[in-house]
């Protein structure tokens, strides 16, 4: 007669499990009818209302049920008060990794074209 030991394996398994802690920012609900919101904007705002040196902010879009993490947020010397950043974004193309800066621009924040 064979037994299986089930409660050392899930006791292994548990103290194998590690996370790290991430901040989490989302996007303004969709209402129905309402104009769809793009993921740069999404990002954009999420970096604006970041703290410089945040690493791990997830952010996420309702409207095109794409979501990510900003791996990292660091000032942008190039552009006055705009904010360098790293991204990754996961959505049904599959997944991303996009390296951006976000300005201010009026009450709201925008991705910025360095070139």
């Amino acid at each position: 007669m064979k037994r299986i030991v089930i409660i050392p394996c899930v006791a292994f398994l548990a103290a194998c499990s590690h996370t790290e802690p991430l901040e989490v920012s989302s996007a303004p609900s969709v209402s129905p009818g309402a104009v769809p919101v793009s993921d740069q904007a999404v990002i954009a705002d999420v970096v604006g209302r970041g703290t410089v040196g945040t690493k791990a902010l997830a952010w996420a879009n309702p409207s095109t049920g794409s979501a990510g993490v900003i791996e990292q947020i660091d000032t942008d010397d190039r552009l006055d008060g705009c904010r360098g950043f790293v991204t990754r974004r996961q959505s049904l193309e599959g997944t991303t990794r996009f390296d951006g800066v976000a300005c201010p621009s009026g009450n709201s924040w925008k991705l910025a074209t360095t070139h």
